[in-house]
């Protein structure tokens, strides 16, 4: 049984940094966290089975840290009790993985694991079967040497050069510049480079000088050498501040009193880490010519007003009267201390994100996670879950300060140094797999480290069958009960692993394929909401599709059940996941898009959209497509108040701008509806819908001339664009430019073949191009229908 557990985690500790698959839709998350629940589940199973059957007796060690631990775990659970969705809890929002429960506690076994499985050296006396400190720290310094080997592939572009040479065998995703089995970031991999040198600095300082040592160098310099390259912040400062305190420390204890020289090593990396945080390294792009592409991160600033705003429970003062919620004192008081649950930062900062994050370049995009592991805690755990940890990570360092001597074991300072640049990374950085699994598993190979010179700090507690043989039967009982568990896990984790697989399968097809894939996810894991909101959209594509045949070619059996299965899939969507605004704004297009195909179809998107308004107060874009709804009912004072709302959000966003431009126009206020788009374009001189209603503007308005220029101006820009084309044809109309207007007329019949309204004007204008003929006299009335028939549009309509 020692041997099985000292396998799994040897295995673990090795493959985790280094494992991604590219059969799943998230290549890397995803895999490490089956990878992580296997091993532990196993290696778990192992341990308790060897004492219940074989040892006849319980056996653990006591350690300071174990009761902070058990309350950090017992607050993520009684999270998610409480979870406003407690899918995501469980697992981890889908497409991050990284965050859910299920993760959380197989980190806590392997914390137990490790302190109770692991020896302190690897003396020869000592049993060989059992994990040593420095067994799993080799390992873990293997896979490293790894990672930044792969890295280094896929910076200089070896990997593509390996796939062209083989003849294109490898995963897309590996032929990224950016590749790298740590994280799906280079930033990621810098946060993990910068923890892993610090072990390394520390293993250099407390060793003898051997082959080993020069082993450490070689990684050092390699290490350093990729974060050179890829040159993040974040990564420079957990370098200069765990490193600083390093050496404080190292000074205050005296621990190389005999060969202080050893400190000019972390001298010269903090040196290095105020060169590149300062700036003063950028020649490296002129000598290499990188440039990889970034990773968007959620900001300090918003991240913690984000997390405050969830832990206090706060209405968004912005919502419409009628949309305006209350929220009761029990679910105030259950987010301050338990927040919205583990694994739900996507929710807390939908919700409550400032509206000042609107100014920001990337203001559309959806964070599921914040840029500090601590306010992500604190929003998602509450004050409860951010205190326990808290008080978790402080004990460990005021512990180790304690026990730590002048002549330390060569283990204990390197993983003190290592935690600290963890801790220093949770503040400023999330956490993916890999670094949370580095987090748990230095902190249990640091607890070990105690042992050596806790002086009774670290007990051994242990519970004999011998003397209550009932127990034997008890745990037995619950091994067992375990163990079934166990298989269940496995069993229902390979089915949601093959409904992961189909999914990314079919995002890669198109067509009944596509559906047949979508499908066969959803059956294998009906209760994930994002294969049945993509299954919805894939739905109403297809319908799209056939209602664009000929009217002779369409199955309306086919447009019937697409129909249906669009709106069942949305409406399930929301039923799982109520509290995910995606879900309801997906509900909300569904209903739009079938306007005219479903009688309620206008009212049932409005629902659908102010349910994701109030769970995403802040967003622009969904408060102006309610307006353009409410314009469908003719309701225009309600339109004009959810484009208002928008404009608070967003005073800057161009669609609700030109949504009141129309509706203005719509109440023939039309100078100030021209007024509000030249000054639009004057700020967003490149937005195309803003071009052609104000070219549109200028021909109703009988600016002509200008009119033509905007029309020219976006027919240039998008060669396709059938309004612009349409609109254009008839200002050339206008102004007499009959041969243009019919080059431009038969343009828009090409992109719309078939279009009645188009072949009439088309024929209307190339009679007109004709030469004039001597005709019989026409009657009065006759020449009057004529002119009437020959007349272009008074007007061009949105």
């Amino acid at each position: 049984m020692n041997r099985i557990i000292k396998i799994s985690i040897y295995l673990l500790v090795f493959l985790l940094p280094l494992l991604w698959l590219p059969f799943s839709f998230e290549a890397f998350e995803f895999n490490k966290q089956y990878l992580l629940f296997f091993l532990v589940s196993i290696a778990l199973f192992a341990w308790l089975a060897k004492q219940v059957f074989i040892d006849k007796e319980i056996r653990f060690k006591k350690t300071p840290l174990d009761i902070f631990v058990l309350g950090f775990l017992f607050v993520a659970v009684l999270s998610v009790v409480f979870s406003v969705d407690r899918g995501s809890s469980l697992f981890g929002f889908y497409g991050r993985f990284s965050n859910g429960l299920i993760g959380l506690l197989s980190l806590g076994a392997l914390y137990f694991l490790i302190t109770n499985n692991t020896r302190v050296d690897t003396d020869r006396n000592t049993d060989k079967d059992r994990l040593s400190i420095s067994g799993v720290l080799k390992a873990f310094l293997w896979s490293s040497f790894f990672v930044i080997l792969f890295s280094y592939f896929s910076v200089f572009g070896l990997w593509a050069k390996l796939n062209a040479a083989m003849g294109g065998v490898f995963p897309r995703v590996m032929l990224q510049p950016i590749f790298n089995p740590a994280a799906g970031s280079m930033e990621g991999l810098a946060i993990f480079l910068s923890i892993t040198l610090v072990l390394i600095v520390g293993l250099i300082l407390c060793s003898k000088w051997n082959l080993k040592q020069l082993a450490y160098w070689a990684l050092l310099a390699l290490g350093i050498g990729l974060l050179v390259i890829v040159d993040y912040n974040l990564a420079w400062i957990i370098l200069l501040v765990s490193l600083s305190v390093f050496l404080v420390l190292s000074l205050a204890k005296r621990i190389f009193r005999e060969n202080v020289n050893k400190l000019l090593l972390p001298i010269l990396l903090i040196i290095i880490s105020v060169i590149f945080l300062i700036g003063a390294a950028n020649f490296k792009f002129s000598i290499f010519n990188f440039q990889l592409p970034q990773e968007q991160i959620l900001g300090q600033g918003i991240s913690w007003k984000t997390a405050v705003g969830a832990a206090v429970a706060e209405t968004s003062p912005h919502l419409p009267p009628h949309l305006a919620s209350r929220v009761s004192v029990t679910e105030k008081i259950k987010s301050l201390f338990l927040g919205s649950g583990i694994g739900t930062y996507f929710y807390d900062f939908a919700k409550f994100k400032p509206v000042e994050f609107n100014q920001n370049p990337f203001w559309q995009i959806g964070f599921d996670r914040a840029g500090s592991h601590f306010a992500e805690i604190l929003g998602t755990m509450g004050f409860l879950g951010l205190i326990s940890y808290s008080a978790l990570i402080g004990v460990f360092l005021i512990v180790s300060w304690f026990l730590l001597k002048t002549k330390t074991s060569s283990f204990q300072l390197p993983l003190l140094m290592t935690f600290l640049a963890l801790a220093v990374g949770q503040f400023v950085y999330y956490q993916n797999t890999a670094l949370v699994f580095t987090f748990w598993f230095i902190l249990g190979l640091g607890v070990v480290s105690w042992q050596r010179s806790a002086g009774g700090v670290v007990k051994e507690k242990i519970i004999s069958f011998k003397e209550l043989p009932e127990l034997s039967l008890i745990f037995s009982a619950v091994l067992i009960i375990l163990g079934v568990a166990i298989l269940g896990f496995y069993y229902f984790g390979a089915n949601y692993y093959l409904a992961d697989v189909n999914y990314n399968k079919g995002l890669g097809v198109l067509g009944q394929e596509r559906i047949e894939k979508l499908e066969r996810a959803v059956e294998l894991n009906p209760r994930l909401s994002q294969y049945r909101l993509v299954l919805s959209r894939s739905f109403l594509f297809e319908l799209f599709q056939e209602a664009q045949k000929p009217l002779e070619r369409q199955d309306l059996n086919k447009m019937q059940t697409m129909l249906s299965r669009a709106i069942e899939e949305a409406e399930t969507a929301t039923d799982l996941q109520p509290n995910f605004a995606a879900n309801w704004i997906n509900k909300g297009v569904v209903y739009r898009e079938i306007i005219g195909l479903a009688g309620e179809a206008v009212e049932l998107s409005i629902r659908s959209l102010e349910r994701a308004v109030v769970l995403e107060s802040a967003n622009p874009v969904i408060y102006t497509e309610l307006g353009k709804l409410y314009l469908v009912l003719e309701n225009e004072q309600r339109a004009r108040e959810y484009f208002q709302k928008a404009l608070e959000k967003k005073p800057d966003y161009a669609e609700a701008i030109i949504q009141e431009a129309l509706l203005l126009e719509k109440e023939d206020i039309l100078e100030e509806a021209i007024i509000k788009l030249e000054n639009l374009i004057a700020r967003d001189s490149w937005n195309i819908e803003a071009h052609f209603q104000l070219g549109r503007l200028y021909y109703n308005a009988g600016r002509i001339d200008e009119a033509v220029e905007l029309f020219e101006t976006v027919t240039f820009w998008i060669p396709q664009h059938s309004n612009a084309l349409y609109s254009l044809g008839v200002v050339y109309v206008a102004k007499d430019r009959i041969q243009e207007a019919i080059l431009v007329f038969e343009r828009v019949l090409e992109l719309n073949p078939g279009n009645q309204d188009i072949m009439q004007k088309l024929e209307i204008l190339k009679r007109q191009g004709e030469p004039e003929e001597q005709e019989e006299q026409e009657t009065p009335e006759e020449q009057e229908e004529q002119e009437k028939q020959e007349e272009p549009f008074p007007s061009i309509s949105p």
